[in-house]
């Protein structure tokens, strides 16, 4: 179900989302006009593995799992299990490759959208906040980024 982003979810942006943390308040009631919420229910799937993609979500609550389809026809490894805070669909979204892996809701779960065409409207008319916005994406991407190379490093 989509619904409007709420003032109060609007403030919450910057508290609960690494990814806003270069963003002044004017900057996020700004924002606010370009996503949409979404409220997935659980077990609910956001996307399938090789389809378009055309959006980026940030998770405001809940969790969603990611899966990759393995060689062996019908298995699925889960590649990760992202929750409030973490942005999803990033790297498919920004090079317009097809979605490498499958989203799916563990849980009842709320996400901001931003989809291509109020992507493309901020950088075009809003290019300061373009940049503060993908200052906070790269950071909170390469958090993660960085836990990973740890937990990869732990098994060996």
């Amino acid at each position: 179900m989509n619904r409007p982003v709420s003032e109060d979810l609007c403030r919450g942006m910057k508290e609960g989302l690494s990814a806003f943390r270069f963003l002044s308040g004017e900057a996020i009631a700004s924002l606010r006009d370009h996503m949409a919420c979404r409220l997935l229910a659980a077990g609910e799937t956001l996307w399938r593995e090789g389809e378009h993609s055309d959006f980026i979500c940030f998770i405001l609550s809940g969790r969603i799992h990611m899966k990759k389809q393995t060689e062996f026809p019908g298995k699925e490894v889960i590649v990760g299990i992202h929750g409030k805070g973490s942005i999803i669909g990033a790297a498919s979204f920004l090079d317009g490759s097809p979605r490498p892996l499958s989203a799916r809701a563990l849980e009842e779960t709320s996400i901001l959208i931003l989809d291509r065409s109020n992507f493309d409207d901020i950088v075009n008319h809003h290019p300061r906040l373009a940049l503060d916005l993908f200052q906070g994406m790269v950071h909170s991407l390469s958090s993660r980024l960085k836990q990973s190379f740890e937990r990869l490093a732990s098994i060996f």
